[in-house]
């Protein structure tokens, strides 16, 4: 079906002028389409291989977005059917609308502190402006996406299972799994407990992901919402620091490459801070250093496990491409849990 033909379906009163493909996302398939009266309207095609229930996706994207807007936080706003639905269904595909903001830039990659402080900034007042919303409306688009042990619990299903004959050549990425099993429901059984809020986290908190203003650089709005979940705040500040500290070296064979970097560490969590200081609980800020560790295990194992089964999930180069991911990941896990005490003196310095 054509795309001014799928646009016809939503509540916009314009023809569609032209439309160019816009962005380099995996996931969904997106276009920039612009109207003959000049508004501009970002179409997508949501994956439906990745994301098996669109209409809890788009719930929870609705509610969001909505909750963000409502709340003075810059946000898309979708453009509902005419039948009054988030999406448009044809017989094998599913499309959404929302307005394009514009007068934007954003960034692929981190090559300096100041885009570290700012990238922590955008998500730390994501996280304040949602606060007030109480993450138990929200649906898990991907069940058990950061428990941990559950993720555990699979990867010793693989290893029993040892579908492809491949345990034998990961032996040692093995033992490091289980050396750290004790530590591995230590989030989730602080949202049992109260000590962690039970949050709205995003599960992607990549720079790319963040619009800034393009004339005063400010920080206009957080993107990629289909991941949003309940959760722990913990959770995106893990993994931001996780993919910072792993850099451009997730698929290195040279392990000396990936290392705890205090620079980052405290330009992140500075932002971070800056942010959320006053929201956070004692426990969350006590487990800061500790949540990057734990989603980088955590990553370690998804690979490793994924490496047991056969390549799988993850797009992959060679045969051992999981293997060496998940060494990466392992190295790096451990060498962020056995500097607990100087990150933690980071943060008491910067809570300071």
């Amino acid at each position: 079906m054509e795309i001014g033909e799928i646009i016809k379906h939503f509540q916009i009163k314009n023809n569609v002028k032209e439309y160019i493909p816009l962005g380099n996302g995996h996931i969904n398939t997106t276009f920039l389409v612009t109207t003959d009266n000049e508004d501009k309207y970002v179409l997508q095609k949501i994956n439906s291989e990745a994301f098996k229930d669109i209409n809890l996706l788009m719930n929870n994207f609705f509610k969001v977005t909505n909750y963000l807007r409502n709340h003075g936080f810059e946000s898309l706003n979708v453009i509902k059917t005419k039948e009054d639905k988030l999406y448009y269904q044809t017989e094998n595909a599913f499309y959404r609308l929302y307005t394009y903001i514009d007068d934007v830039m954003c960034y692929e990659s981190i090559d300096n502190m100041y885009l570290v402080y700012n990238s922590a900034r955008a998500f730390g007042k994501l996280h304040k402006a949602l606060k007030g919303f109480d993450a138990s409306e929200l649906g898990e688009v991907i069940p058990n996406f950061h428990n941990t042990y559950q993720r555990y619990l699979n990867l010793l299903n693989a290893i029993e299972l040892d579908k492809c004959e491949r345990v034998r050549s990961c032996l040692r990425e093995i033992e490091i799994a289980k050396s750290f099993e004790k530590e591995y429901s230590k989030i989730v059984d602080g949202i049992s407990s109260g000590e962690i809020s039970l949050s709205v986290t995003h599960n992607d908190p990549k720079i790319n992901n963040v619009l800034f203003d393009k004339f005063s650089g400010e920080i206009r709005a957080v993107i990629d919402l289909d991941t949003v979940m309940p959760g722990s705040y913990l959770y995106d500040f893990g993994d931001a620091l996780r993919s910072l500290f792993s850099g451009e070296n997730e698929d290195s064979t040279d392990l000396s490459k990936l290392v705890v970097d205090y620079d980052i560490f405290e330009a992140y969590t500075k932002g971070y801070l800056l942010e959320m200081k006053d929201t956070l609980t004692k426990r969350e800020i006590e487990l800061l250093p500790f949540s990057a560790f734990l989603i980088t295990i955590e990553c370690g194992m998804r690979f490793l496990e994924d490496y047991l089964r056969g390549d799988i999930y993850f797009r992959t180069k060679y045969p051992e491409h999981n293997l060496i991911r998940a060494r990466t990941q392992f190295k790096l896990a451990a060498d962020i849990y056995n500097d607990f005490d100087n990150l933690n003196k980071i943060v008491q310095k910067l809570m300071n």
